[in-house]
């Protein structure tokens, strides 16, 4: 944090960085500039060079001061380049790498980090504090500014200590989530006064407070001459090499696994790299339902993929109740720090608690496939029909009304948004989600209605790189990085390789959606590597699918009789209950009880 005005006290640096505790078990460490104007504090969650000697903030010999959440896969790489230069390292830690590529190379040298980060970094000579985070946005950053005060966490709760404010949540981002169960997909917050710093970003604050807001990154936009054949050739070798700078550690590491396309193209990628593996790998965490909703239950999918790619490799079942207890929501809520839009990633909190408990403090992933390759098929193939049928092309409206993948349910639902909007606003008034919102909440945000429908009709084309640049990719990266964290690990996932990233947004949207379903290219990349009902399958359910079903049968009552009193006027907690006992299956009403869970968190721990 830095104070444009008085000292900072030292207190006020320990609150956040307790907060913190969470993402950093293994040290914590202070250190202070600008006649203790500036303090930059650290939870350590040791990775690389896990002794004191990768300690942080770490120091520079020329003075530069860093503290960084996250890691650079590719520091070794790095490292021989610039002792090449004449740099001298004492430890083997990518947070030394960083400040040495800083006094080498400056603001390019972010451009050529392979991994994923949050840091700041006070340079010397300039007296300037440069902040940065990675160019999907994998490892969080919030900030606040007001007052003289300039406030950045790696989590909104630190945010919050540090800046000493009181919580009101922001209507705006409420009614987004509320209707659409929408998050994470504005630079704000559901804490109003609490914003989140972009992708990309590449900021310097001044000692005066002067904040200059830029870029080190932009994505390319589509192309529709690509040569998607090529793409699918190199796709493989490009997944296997994002891999092999992920299982890069000092420390165990650990994989999940479902019966999917996305993790099951890990878990190849692993299996080709297990003969050259100069650590420990602890095996694959597939997640099941303990004899209930077998339906939803993957272990056995698990399984054969295992034994298709990596038969060599441990796989372990983790079994457990699809409906969660209140002390089960309670530490999923804690855990996340803002609601979530499904408890369905609860399974992944589940799965890193086994994983840690194993011993393993990295887990690789497959998220970010579905949102850079397209894969929500439920998502895209009715906004494809839509674009199709109002632009009168009927014959591919034809082919994709013929898919076995498109729903006329979820067709009719997403040309709904089309209608004039008295009539739309008539429908969505029915329905029992926004029925329990407060009447004067939803009549003071009409305008907010306008916004969301420009965002539901939006053309695929323009959607889908939103998606994968902003709410839907920005959402499940969240939901990552907080269970993992909650449980003092780092998740890594091959497809949030920049170059796998930028070769994805480069595809054209007809490459990705066609009428036999999404993410076409990165199916046909790995069908000669995993079994045909994998690549050649329905879309996945999806980790922890059965939990979003249960949301009728949650242990509620104590908290819609009592409901938290912030949430007065948003959340009709009466309606709610009763809308839970005529819809007990359905997953939109979860939007309203998560909201009320976290405020009732926020109530009694922020």
């Amino acid at each position: 944090m830095a104070s444009a005005g008085a000292p900072v006290d030292s207190g006020r640096l320990g609150r956040p960085l307790a907060r913190l505790a969470h993402r950093g078990p293994d040290g914590e460490g202070e250190a202070w500039r600008w006649d203790r104007r500036l303090a930059l504090g650290h939870r350590r969650l040791a990775i690389f060079n896990p002794g004191p000697a990768g300690a942080q903030p770490m120091v520079s010999a020329c003075g530069d001061l860093l503290v960084f959440n996250g890691s650079i896969y590719n520091y070794v790489e790095l490292r021989a380049e610039l002792t090449a230069l004449g740099h001298v390292f004492r430890t083997d830690s990518d947070t030394e790498v960083v400040l040495a590529a800083w006094a080498e190379w400056g603001r390019e040298a972010f451009a050529r980090f392979n991994g994923t980060w949050a840091l700041a970094l006070h340079d010397h000579d300039s007296d300037r504090l440069v902040v940065s985070r990675d160019r999907l946005g994998v490892r969080p950053l919030y900030f606040r500014q007001q007052d003289g005060l300039t406030v950045f966490a790696s989590e909104v709760r630190a945010v919050v200590a540090a800046s000493g404010m009181a919580v009101r949540v922001d209507p705006a981002v409420a009614f987004d989530f509320l209707v659409l169960g929408q998050s994470d997909h504005l630079d704000r917050t559901m804490v109003e006064g609490v914003a989140e710093v972009p992708a990309g970003a590449l900021w310097v604050l001044d000692r005066q407070g002067r904040l200059d807001r830029s870029r080190f990154h932009t994505w390319p936009v589509p192309d529709p001459a690509m040569d998607v054949a090529a793409a699918e050739r190199i796709l493989p070798d490009l997944l296997l090499d994002a891999t092999r700078l992920r299982l890069r550690a000092h420390v165990p590491v650990a994989a999940q696994l479902s019966g999917g396309l996305d993790s099951g193209a890990t878990a190849w990628a692993v299996g080709q790299l297990a003969p050259h593996m100069d650590r420990q790998f602890l095996g694959f965490f597939a997640y099941g339902y303990a004899g209930a909703a077998p339906a939803f239950d993957e272990t056995a999918a698990a399984a054969a993929t295992r034994d298709h790619v990596a038969p060599h490799l441990l796989l372990h079942q983790v079994g457990v109740d699809p409906t969660p207890t209140m002390e089960d929501l309670t530490d999923f809520l804690r855990a996340q720090e803002l609601p979530v839009s499904t408890p369905s990633p609860l399974a992944g909190l589940r799965l890193c608690r086994a994983m840690r408990r194993a011993g393993a403090v990295v887990t690789l992933t497959g998220d970010g496939s579905d949102e850079l390759f397209s894969g929500y098929t439920r998502r895209y193939l009715p906004v494809a029909w839509r674009d199709a049928m109002l632009a009168g092309r009927w014959g591919a409206a034809g082919r994709l009304w013929a898919s076995p993948h498109l729903g006329w349910r979820d067709a009719a639902a997403r040309l709904a948004w089309s209608l004039p909007r008295p009539l739309f606003q008539a429908l969505l008034a029915r329905r029992p989600h926004v029925a329990v919102l407060g009447r004067a909440f939803r009549g003071d945000h009409a305008g907010r209605l306008g916004e969301l429908i420009r965002l539901q009709t939006m053309p695929l084309d323009q959607l889908g790189p939103r998606d994968a640049q902003g709410g839907q990719l920005s959402q499940i990266l969240r939901y990552a990085d907080r269970n993992a964290m909650a449980c003092g690990m780092e998740s890594r996932s091959p497809f949030l390789d920049w170059r796998v990233a930028e070769l994805a947004m480069r595809l054209p949207m007809a490459a990705k959606v066609t009428p036999q379903g999404g993410k076409m290219v990165l199916r046909r990349a790995m069908r000669p590597h995993l079994p045909d009902r994998v690549h050649g399958g329905p879309k996945n359910r999806g980790l922890g699918h059965a939990e979003q079903f249960r949301v009728g049968s949650l242990p509620l009552d104590d908290l819609l009789a009592e409901p938290p009193s912030a949430a007065a006027g948003l959340v009709d907690a009466p309606r709610l209950a009763q809308a839970l006992r005529d819809h007990p299956g359905d997953p939109r009403l979860w939007w309203a009880v998560s909201l009320l869970l976290w405020l009732r968190e926020v109530e009694q721990s922020w």
